[in-house]
């Protein structure tokens, strides 16, 4: 697991009050599409964190949860992008982890396997949105800065 650094003036453009750019956990499998994804969202101002597992997501995940009792609120996460097929976990069994703390946080699912059930269960979980592969990178970046603006 990486993070991909931010342009120094790309980071003073989009940083929050507490000096942090809008962060995206993504959990892609294939290493080209995770490279592809992580280049366009850091290029968009955001900060990116990617894992190649559904395992690597997970332990990240587990390891920034708040207690419960703290509002059940991701620690230094803004949004998930989460492929749907990938070693370990799927990003549905990650969504379903993730609700069961966290109702908050954003999670997009990216599947090439998409059908309506599919689609459905997902958004039954709380999914933001199911992005069927493939994909025109410029209209995922347009639904994730709509979803979640870039500072």
């Amino acid at each position: 697991m990486r993070q991909a650094m931010i342009k120094d003036e790309v980071e003073r453009e989009w940083q929050d009050a507490d000096g942090r750019a809008r962060r995206v956990l993504l959990a892609e499998d294939d290493r080209e599409m995770r490279s592809l994804l992580a280049w366009a969202l850091v290029e968009e101002g955001y900060d990116v964190v990617e894992t190649g597992s559904g395992f690597e997501l997970m332990d990240y995940l587990e390891s920034r949860l708040l207690d419960a009792r703290m509002g059940g609120r991701l620690l230094d996460v803004d949004l998930v992008l989460s492929d749907q097929r990938m070693p370990g976990c799927s990003g549905m069994d990650i969504l379903a982890c993730l609700r069961r703390y966290d109702r908050v946080t954003p999670f997009i699912l990216i599947t090439a396997f998409g059908d309506p059930l599919m689609h459905a269960q997902a958004r039954e979980l709380g999914a933001s949105l199911v992005i069927d592969k493939p994909f025109d990178f410029d209209e995922v970046i347009a639904l994730i800065r709509r979803i979640l603006p870039p500072r």
